[in-house]
């Protein structure tokens, strides 16, 4: 029966994981696709095979028409499968792409392109798409490789639909290797009755016990000759003893080993220095190319003095660029034909200057170019090339040498080479004024005596200075190494500073000193308010809840634990024995009644060393007479309960400006305490009453809102807000930064931005180069300058406020003077 086209399931009713993919499609529905596929369907049908009219192909769905085209026109899988552009981890599409073509056309094109007839589907479309071409499964050669054979009625047998593949006749028999341990093998002689049972296991092998298509895999038994065995050293280890030697004599040599053996030849930096002498085209073109990796890799390693003659190579084929562009040069118009021989040699060229600019970052090699007298004269007839696109690879390698080797270079007047980079100021290629930015900075280093700058034309240096508004920060570093250059001399700051070119170089420099900062806020305590020391007799009231704890424990632990929730350890304080026994007294006397007896006041002195291990009694003449103290203990401000936690007391003056009616209501959370403060002192006007009544901040003598107060409830208790504790990190402060925290007047908020520093801590990068030029402008510019600079104190002010790093220089530029 024949099955019905299969139609691609709509995209939107797709399931699984590949449902949501989104495919590309190649596609066109053209009247000709539309005839192809109408003919595709129907000799499918009639064929009984089933057809996918869209087939994927990666993430393509895949045109059957011009697939079929291509096929019989091309036939070159891996070609074909390229032109669909598969992914990169995709090696098989060429197999992939066959096999679709063999599912769906391949049967169409042997019976439509070949007129021949194709084999059955079992033997076409279900097979493997691997193997030879697609005429080697017409019908023919289906029935040559499978004859039919006649069955038990006459009728020729055909292949089951269910097989695959055919299968040999009979596995190979595998025989593993016995030696003998004997020189010779000997035959046993065969009876009669043996070759009898031999043939008759033979006759029987030649049965009918299989199919038509799987036949049996009985090994058939032959009676093969059996050879003499052959000497090995294992077995006849005899015959080779001495048969080198005898061998030797025969031939009439020595024994010993022949010549060149072990030797392992020259290593690749002798070959690569004997390719490049040589001249042979393929022996350099291996030689520079090896040598680009070693200067990549082990450049340090590839000093000029170990290998003579490679340096000089280099150079002579780097010359060679003048008269490669010379005879590339139409009509004297700088304009180079750019083809295939042309940017062969050129490629090679950029070799040997990529090879002798890795050589240069050695500074010994950087020493030795500079010493040598062809060099430099090279570098610049590179230099000055035409500019044509093809020649700023090599003019880039160029640059990289001159500043490598720019110290050790010889200047002298009208030097070419400093013209040529004077010239690449006017390049727009960021490349060449990079690289002579760069070169110019080193030629002038350390040669004061001369003013080599000085003889750049000031449209050039103008150019530089408007560079410093662009967004680039290597750019924008050189060109201020190159400003910090130019401005060491007298002469060249009074042509910089001229209008109106000077006043828009002063404002760019001061815009990069805070360039690339990192704002933020810190918080800075510009006034310690210390408070007086309470007087020893001044302890802390308990809250009845530690009152409550403390009666659970019995005497002398009772004792210690009150000591420690009212003092604490100072080293610098003490309090006299009688007024310490008689507020633990006043505390517990009322429990007495209760079965709660005191501790004897002997004992409880005595207990004080137990609370507090650095605390101890001592005995003080005075002229009164003798005093009872304990020192190195302190009355605490707050009580602290029995398990560490410091209660917190509200600071609130019940009458302002009077810190002796402190509120002194004692809670053990900060927000216990601002729900006392907002429901005791800053309580809410009466339900129907819209007139509130001036409030104050009385928070410690706070005068935030005056003595006139605010009518704004919000206000108020937003800044009353400031003055509470933090719950995590307040407990944790000292009693002096407490003290700093609780003075509403000593806080002040500091705008901060960071700029680069280096491991130091120290000012680096642009802002310092920045600040650099401003200071040679300002020592050296005269009254010019100190106009300039004025016009902008006020930004100079700000960036020592919030720039810490930088502050020490920039007070230079304020100073008179």
């Amino acid at each position: 029966m024949a099955s019905n086209p299969v139609t691609p399931e709509p995209e939107g009713r797709k399931k699984g994981p590949w449902a949501n993919r989104v495919l590309s499609s190649e596609i066109e529905h053209t009247p000709e696709y539309d005839e192809f596929m109408k003919k595709l369907a129907e000799y499918h049908e009639k064929r009984g095979t089933p057809l996918v009219h869209e087939p994927e192909l990666g993430r393509k769905l895949l045109d059957l028409n011009k697939l079929y085209q291509r096929v019989t026109e091309q036939g070159a899988w891996r070609d074909i499968a390229n032109t669909y552009k598969p992914p990169v981890n995709n090696t098989n599409a060429g197999y992939l792409l066959k096999t679709i073509y063999y599912k769906y056309l391949a049967a169409y094109e042997i019976s439509n392109f070949f007129g021949k007839e194709p084999p059955p589907k079992e033997w076409l479309e279900d097979r493997s798409a691997a193997g030879g071409a697609i005429m080697t499964r017409t019908a023919e050669d289906f029935q040559a490789m499978s004859p039919e054979k006649p069955d038990a009625n006459g009728d020729s047998a055909s292949p089951p639909a269910t097989e695959k593949r055919s299968l040999r006749h009979a596995p190979t028999p595998r025989q593993f290797y016995a030696p003998e341990t004997t020189p010779h093998r000997v035959n046993p002689p065969r009876s009669a009755s043996q070759t009898q049972q031999q043939q008759q296991n033979n006759s029987s092998t030649n049965g009918d016990n299989g199919t038509a298509h799987f036949p049996t895999f009985q090994t058939p038994v032959t009676n093969a000759p059996i050879g003499r065995p052959v000497a090995t050293p294992r077995n006849a280890p005899h015959e080779f003893l001495g048969r080198a030697h005898r061998q030797a004599e025969m031939n009439g040599a020595s024994i010993g080993p022949r010549f060149g053996a072990g030797h392992q030849g020259s290593n690749m930096m002798q070959r690569i220095v004997m390719g490049l002498k040589s001249g042979i085209p393929s022996e350099i073109d291996f030689g520079l190319s090896q040598l680009v990796r070693i200067s990549f890799e082990a450049g340090d390693d590839l000093h000029v003095d170990h290998w003579p003659g490679l340096t000089e190579m280099l150079f002579e084929r780097l010359q060679g660029v003048e008269q490669l562009v010379n005879d590339n040069t139409l009509h004297g118009k700088h304009d180079t034909v750019v083809h295939s021989g042309f940017t062969t040699q050129l490629e090679k060229i950029n070799e040997a200057a990529l090879i002798l600019r890795n050589m240069c970052m050695h500074v010994e090699n950087a020493r030795k170019f500079a010493g040598l007298g062809g060099p430099k004269d090279i570098m610049v007839m590179c230099l000055q090339l035409p500019n044509h696109p093809s020649l700023v690879e090599l003019k880039n390698y160029i640059l990289d040498m001159v500043e490598a080797m720019a110290n050790c270079l010889p200047y002298l007047s009208n030097d070419p080479l400093f013209d040529v980079l004077v010239e690449g100021l006017e390049s727009d290629d960021r490349g060449i004024l990079l690289g002579s930015l760069k070169s110019i900075c080193r030629l002038v280093m350390g040669r004061d005596e001369l003013n080599l700058v000085g003889e750049i034309p000031l449209r050039s240096v103008s150019r530089v200075t408007s560079i410093l508004m662009v967004e680039d920060d290597e750019l924008v570093s050189t060109c201020l190494d190159f400003l910090y250059q130019y401005t060491t001399n007298d002469e060249n700051i009074q042509k910089l500073l001229q209008p109106p070119v000077g006043y828009e170089l002063v404002r760019h420099l001061g815009r990069l000193l805070l360039f690339q900062g990192i704002t933020g806020e810190q918080l800075v305590y510009i006034k310690t308010v210390r408070k007086q020391r309470q007087p020893s007799g001044d302890i802390p009231g308990l809250p009845q809840e530690i009152v409550n704890d403390l009666l659970g424990y019995t005497e002398p632990e009772r004792a210690t634990k009150w000591m420690r929730c009212c003092f604490e350890e100072d080293p610098d304080a003490d309090i006299t024995q009688i007024a310490l026994w008689q507020a633990y007294q006043a505390r517990f006397n009322e429990f007495v009644t209760t079965g709660l007896p005191l501790l004897p006041a002997a004992e409880f002195i005595k207990n004080v060393s137990v609370a507090f291990t650095t605390a101890s009694a001592m005995v003080l003449p005075t002229s009164q007479g003798q005093k009872f103290i304990i020192k190195g203990i302190r009355a605490r401000e707050t009580p602290m309960n029995t398990k560490g936690h410091i209660y917190l007391a509200c600071r609130w003056f019940m009458s302002p400006g009077n810190p002796n009616s402190e509120c002194r209501a004692m809670v053990a959370h900060p927000q216990d305490l601002w729900a006392h403060v907002l429901n005791t002192h800053l309580p809410p006007p009466p339900d129907g009453t819209s007139n509130q009544q001036p409030l104050l901040c009385n928070w410690a003598g706070c005068t935030r809102f005056g003595n006139t107060g605010e009518n704004v409830r919000l206000k108020v208790v937003a800044h009353v807000r400031t003055h509470m504790p933090n719950d995590t990190k307040f407990h944790t402060l000292s009693r002096e930064e407490q003290e700093m925290m609780e003075d509403p007047e000593g806080r002040v908020i500091i705008r901060r931005c960071q700029t680069q520093t280096d491991e130091r801590g120290e000012a680096g990068g642009i802002p310092l180069t920045s600040v650099l030029v401003l200071r040679n402008l300002k020592r050296r510019g005269g009254e010019l300058a100190s106009r300039l600079l004025k016009a902008c104190h006020e930004d100079f002010y700000e960036v020592m406020a919030v720039n810490k790093p930088l502050a020490n220089y920039v007070s230079d530029l304020l100073l008179d003077g």
